[in-house]
């Protein structure tokens, strides 16, 4: 290092080509004007172990570089005639002066330590080691340490002879490649290792080693699979594309980052838990499974004023060098309520790791809530702390001194304590998570703590009512408290963070109040491309919502345009086409982020298959044919659409038809195979169940009533499509007894909602 303290790093090539491997290894092409530096980056067996160091040994801040120098001298920026890039296998198509010609390949092997490299003409390589390189014929290897860990750098390539194996007098080791032969680039822990990977890749032609590839990912990128309408394939790429993108990034122990480049090359707690549990959301769940293990077995302990340690969620996994985001327990608690919702997945309910993460939220409960405001306040907006923190004015991620965002105006007070939407959305949702998990254990020790957790929830969505209400309606932003005790509120154009306030309005997955949502994220996409370039994760959940209550395909299509046509574009910077970009009109930015292709997934699957907050609902729309393989607790489902229109005429249920509700009925889904056929139209008339925050047990009908079973641990929120052609409607307790309840107009939508107050299992007739 060349200071105290490490500055971000990003790419310093022309062009760059970021590669990241289920090992948690990665590697770089930068193209310089007069060469391509391969930039190997390797963590310690990370495939194999699964503790917190081993999958954030390399890092932004300090990583480890298999060799001090590697290198293709002869490819320059102005060579590559075209890049072809996909994240397991990218090919680049070179023409130079002369009119030679070449193409090369690079291949990510997913389940190894190492790289594969190819070329159809001539290609030189050279590698110059950090001290010794060991040359044998057909392997060059170094054994080095470093922080500890031993590690073993190797090339494995077909010979002496026939790669023309030379050693230059800087001490560079030179190779050359012809006729797509690959040589193996890695590292591992021991010869023995090395050796392993040798003998098992070794011998693989290009073509055999992208088939291994291809093999090992298949079934993850078969779950879920969108289709889309035929003649939409620039939003197909994107899809299909990001979807491998991901995959690639997320390591086998289940770490992911910000985004493949090396600035947010940190495993960011809010950026690996929003793709994850979007993606299990979307019917895949595979990414969940091994992320929420990963995330709540690593909170980061801090030493509070008082010398006591307690453990949190902040701003990165497992350590105490990271910003004190207030939305860590909400992303923990989402991991967690996301695995066992669409897995069924208990085990961590019982295992203690439920125990220890209520712990937490027990903390930040305790730290946070404000009795006299109702509602929950912290010293952090945003990625700052303010000055009722101890560390103001601390960029607590690397320890530097860094003023806050949120300074004193003109020498006014500064920012002591916020009070946001964002903040107390979140809270609302871990509270009601926890309950659904808490029901969901079993436990009756936890039952008192269900109730309690079912009242704060409920002060904070009495307060969120009553006092953040703008004079049209929408959310306000936050309340601010000021070092001299004043108060100030903003509303949305004011506000500090549009991105938190949109996740706050639409991704949930409970909201307090869907209607005002529904104003409030109206009132955002309009206003919010007039402030600043929106990101592209935020709106995708502000597009899906809008979708949700009514908006037609080609208005939601629209709204998609920029940023996958921005995707689509090649870029100079990270000529890495297709894969999506975080900000609009800022294509030079950068690319490949996890949590927006999650909220891309879910917002584009959402036109055929709904996820709620605790079922599945299906919709229509002419953008989505089919989703197959969507994985939904032990259910595979096969969603099919027929006909055109953006409305549901009939839903058929492995062959059965479905009468009076779009949420599919639990009992209707089978373990194992499912088909779900939807008909499509323009118009419908009747009287529906067309969402729920519940869980729809079960459905039936006859000539005269609609009867449908629920269950939910808190009160129910159902909306009905033409409520007004029932006669009555009855709600009753698993006794038979009437629930009180009441009913509210979701403005312009013809939907009518019915708030049904209490708990556990309760039917609905409607006549």
């Amino acid at each position: 290092m060349k200071d105290y303290y490490r500055i971000p790093q990003v790419e310093d090539g022309q062009h760059n080509i970021i590669l990241q491997n289920r090992c948690g290894n990665r590697l770089t092409l930068l193209f310089h004007g007069d060469r391509t530096e391969l930039e190997f980056v390797y963590k310690p067996n990370a495939f194999r172990r699964k503790e917190y160091r081993a999958r954030n040994f390399s890092n932004r801040d300090n990583s480890t570089g298999l060799f001090a120098r590697s290198e293709l001298p002869e490819i320059g920026a102005g060579s590559v005639e075209k890049f072809e890039y996909d994240p397991f296998v990218s090919r680049f198509l070179v023409r130079f002066q002369s009119d030679a010609k070449n193409t090369i390949t690079v291949v990510n092997i997913p389940d190894e330590n190492c790289f594969a490299m190819a070329a159809r003409q001539p290609l030189l390589l050279s590698f110059r080691p950090h001290r010794n390189f060991q040359a044998a014929n057909g392997l060059i290897t170094e054994a080095f340490e470093d922080r500890g860990e031993q590690i073993v750098s190797f090339i494995k390539f077909a010979g002496f002879e026939a790669n023309r194996f030379r050693v230059l007098d800087d001490g560079r080791y030179v190779l050359q490649l012809m006729e797509n032969e690959a040589v193996l680039v890695g590292a591992e822990e021991n010869p023995y290792q090395v050796d392993r990977i040798c003998r098992k890749l070794g011998g693989m032609s290009l073509g055999q080693l992208i088939e291994h590839t291809e093999k090992i990912v298949a079934p993850v990128l078969s779950r879920g699979k969108i289709t889309l309408a035929v003649g939409d394939d620039k939003l197909q790429r994107v899809v299909d594309l990001n979807s491998r993108v991901v995959w690639s990034a997320l390591d086998a122990g289940g770490a992911c980052f910000g985004a493949l480049c090396r600035i947010y090359y940190l495993i960011w707690v809010r950026d690996g838990a929003m793709a994850a549990s979007t993606f299990a959301r979307a019917g895949r769940p595979d990414f969940v499974k091994i992320w929420a293990p990963f995330l709540l077995a690593n909170p980061s302990e801090i030493t509070g004023e008082d010398g006591k340690k307690a453990r949190e969620f902040l701003q990165i996994v497992g350590t105490r060098w990271t910003k004190s985001e207030d939305d860590g327990i909400y992303y923990a608690v989402l991991s967690l309520w996301s695995l066992v919702h669409t897995t069924a997945d208990d085990g961590m309910l019982a295992d203690g790791t439920f125990d220890g993460l209520l712990d937490i939220l027990e903390h930040t409960i305790a730290g946070r809530f404000d009795e006299q405001e109702g509602l929950f306040g912290s010293t952090v907006l945003g990625e700052d702390e303010l000055a009722g923190s101890p560390y103001y004015g601390y960029d607590v991620v690397n320890g530097s001194i860094a003023r806050s965002n949120h300074k004193p105006e003109n020498s006014g007070p500064a920012f002591s304590k916020a009070y946001s939407l964002y903040q107390n959305i979140n809270m609302y949702n871990c509270l009601r998570m926890a309950q659904i998990l808490i029901a969901g254990s079993g436990r009756a020790d936890l039952a008192e703590k269900a109730a309690r957790y079912n009242q704060l929830a409920l002060t904070v969505e009495k307060t969120l009512a009553e006092r953040f209400k703008d004079q049209q309606g929408n959310y306000m932003t936050m309340m601010i408290i000021f070092n001299d005790g004043g108060k100030k509120w903003f509303d949305y154009a004011a506000g500090a963070d549009h991105w938190e306030y949109a996740w706050a309005i639409s991704t949930g997955p409970f909201l307090p109040d869907p209607a005002r949502s529904l104003r409030s994220v109206r009132m955002a996409v309009n206003v919010w491309p007039t402030v600043k370039p929106y990101g592209y994760c935020p709106w995708n959940f502000l597009a899906r919502y809008l979708r949700e209550y009514g908006l037609g395909t080609a208005d939601y299509r629209g709204l998609l345009n920029d940023q996958v046509d921005e995707a689509l574009t090649l870029t100079q910077r990270y000529p890495m086409q297709g894969a999506v970009t975080e900000y609009r009109k800022n294509i030079e930015g950068w690319r490949a982020l996890p949590f927006g292709t999650g909220s891309l997934l879910l917002s584009v699957v959402s036109n055929l298959v709904q996820a709620l907050p605790q079922g599945l609902a299906v919709r229509a729309g002419d953008l989505v044919e089919k989703v197959d393989n969507f994985c939904y607790r032990q259910a595979r489902i096969n969603f099919t659409a027929a006909g055109r229109g953006d409305v549901v005429l009939d839903v058929f249920v492995n062959g059965q038809k479905l009468h009076g509700t779009l949420q599919l009925p639990e009992n209707l889904l089978r373990t194992g195979r499912n088909e779900v056929n939807v008909v499509r139209g323009g118009s419908f008339d009747g009287l529906r169940l067309y969402s729920s925050d519940a869980a729809l047990l079960a459905a039936g009908n006859s000539a005269e009533s609609l009867v449908l079973n629920f269950t939910s641990p808190f009160d129910a929120r159902l909306i009905f499509q033409n409520l007004n052609l029932a006669r009555s409607v009855e709600v009753t307790d698993a006794a038979g007894n009437a629930r009180n309840f009441n009913t509210s107009q979701i403005e312009d939508t013809g939907l009518t909602m019915l708030h049904i107050p209490g708990s556990g299992e309760f039917t609905v007739t409607v006549s």
